[in-house]
């Protein structure tokens, strides 16, 4: 879930400690059944009790429902195939303190900001030593070797169209009404990138996946922190993601990657016919999550958060991903299911 939350009243809300566990466990077991809904490999989502929850008492709207409160909280988020992780959560309530929505933070201990994108000729890192030789196919998108700035226990994840309204950034939510937008990004490179992605064309729409943090006070907006993806060659909010966890693709032969919670689908333009293999679940490597088929040594599919630039649209994307099948090596970049926990 990720509204664009207008607050106008932001208060810290005094619970007795019995009462915030309790109330922390029934947006966990709420925020369980939502995740199960769109993922099967999804198995609990469990409260911690340190550091306690935070409640907060705010007047706002998302889409037709009045928010009454916003609890934030600890939890661990298992799945039935792969490690556990820890991350914080935001809990929205209804004025009874009954779950109404239920989303993910960035796990703040472990990841933070790319630094902005270096355009042109980066080479990508050379592919893990394998007993296969490998051929890399085509130009490798451009990436940026990563340096990591902490985000605000408050940042929301937010997709949408940013605009250029003479000099000033707006951004419409695909789930809200439009927000004035101030460009935070490190060196601004929302900014950048929807001069370079757009032409310079004032009010020309640049879709965005973004890490936000909200404004307080009587029409305020969203203060950009981290962009996380932004194109114009997209369907943008009409993307439809479905149960798929992972979209990858690439170029020179164009390539498509689809990952479900069981599956792994390759399709290749002018190659051969549709490949779809069973993987045994994520696995976590130094830092990049691995997806390897049950039936052979390959295919595998390394993903590894670092900014990958589409090397034909100059679509900005968070992830970076290669592909290794029959002695060959396809690199591109990847988007995760914005309705999903970040890995």
């Amino acid at each position: 879930m990720r509204p664009a939350l207008a607050f106008l009243v932001a208060l810290i809300i005094a619970l007795p400690a019995a009462g915030q566990t309790q109330l922390a466990q029934q947006c966990a077991a709420f925020g369980e059944a939502q995740y199960r809904k769109l993922s099967p490999s999804i198995d609990r989502i469990i409260a911690l009790e340190f550091p306690p929850p935070a409640l907060e008492r705010v007047e706002a709207k998302a889409g037709s429902q009045t928010v009454s409160a916003a609890l934030t909280l600890r939890g661990k988020l298992t799945f039935r195939n792969g490690p556990p992780f820890e991350t914080h959560f935001v809990c929205l309530l209804d004025a009874q303190r009954r779950p109404l929505f239920f989303y993910a933070l960035p796990a703040l201990a472990t990841r933070g900001a790319p630094t902005p994108v270096t355009r042109g000729g980066t080479p990508a890192p050379a592919p893990p030593t394998t007993d296969t030789p490998t051929l890399p196919l085509g130009a490798p998108p451009a990436l940026s070797e990563p340096t990591r700035t902490v985000l605000p226990a408050s940042a929301v994840r937010l997709r949408g169209l940013v605009r250029d309204l003479g000099g000033r950034l707006q951004l419409l939510p695909c789930d809200g009404s439009p927000l004035t937008l101030e460009d935070r990004t490190p060196e601004q490179e929302l900014t950048r990138a929807l001069r370079e992605l757009t032409a310079g064309k004032e009010g020309r729409p640049m879709f965005v996946e973004l890490y936000g943090s909200r404004e307080v006070g009587l029409g305020a907006g969203i203060a950009a922190l981290e962009l996380r993806r932004a194109s114009v060659e997209t369907a943008g909010c009409r993307e439809r993601f479905d149960h798929r966890e992972w979209i990858g693709s690439g170029n020179d032969p164009p390539w498509r990657l689809e990952v479900t919670a069981r599956d792994l689908v390759i399709s290749l333009l002018g190659g051969p016919p549709t490949q779809r293999v069973t993987h045994g679940g994520p696995q976590r490597q130094d830092g990049t999550i691995m997806y390897q088929s049950t039936e052979a040594a390959e295919p595998v599919i390394l993903i590894t958060e670092q900014r990958c630039v589409d090397s034909q649209s100059g679509s900005l994307f968070a992830y970076y991903v290669q592909i290794r099948s029959e002695g060959r090596s396809l690199v591109g970049c990847a988007a995760h299911n914005p309705s999903m926990p970040a890995p």
